[in-house]
């Protein structure tokens, strides 16, 4: 399943929705393989870096790597998590409880086809960075991310 096909990224132009400054890094985490890697293909289109992880528990691993590894240039230090709601073995909000425990400072996207205005609005009260509704338009992702990182 190409991502193209889905956004019509033909029809718009890379230049007005791109990140113009940087290619910072973004942990992509979702169970569905499909779903993840049109999200890293947005993102990449973007022109952003991506790494990806399958559940909660492979995420917390490269976070825990990421923060412990003094940058050396080749792998910057993550900007971004944009992590699914609705996960086996630890989902989208244990992962991020689990981040605050371990002072894990990190901004945190949910992304969930699930989450209730509600318990978005909770789970922004805690620090979330911001959340989007699956399936999430390219250019939601687009001003979301430049709001948060930007």
């Amino acid at each position: 399943m190409r991502i193209s096909r889905h956004l019509n990224l033909e029809r718009i132009e890379q230049s007005e929705l791109m990140n113009q400054t940087s290619k910072k890094r973004i942990l992509v985490v979702d169970d569905n393989l499909p779903m993840r890697s049109a999200l890293s293909e947005t993102l990449k289109f973007l022109n952003y870096k991506t790494v990806e992880a399958e559940n909660g528990q492979q995420a917390l691993e490269i976070i825990e790597k990421s923060c412990s590894q003094p940058e050396t240039g080749e792998e910057p230090e993550l900007a971004l998590i944009l992590c699914d709601w609705s996960m086996p073995i630890l989902d989208g909000r244990g992962l991020f409880n689990e981040m605050k425990k371990r002072n894990l400072d990190i901004p945190f996207v949910m992304l969930s086809g699930y989450m209730t205005p509600a318990e978005a609005e909770e789970m922004t009260g805690t620090g979330l960075a911001g959340w989007l509704q699956k399936p999430a338009d390219i250019r939601q992702i687009a001003n979301l991310l430049e709001k948060i990182l930007h």
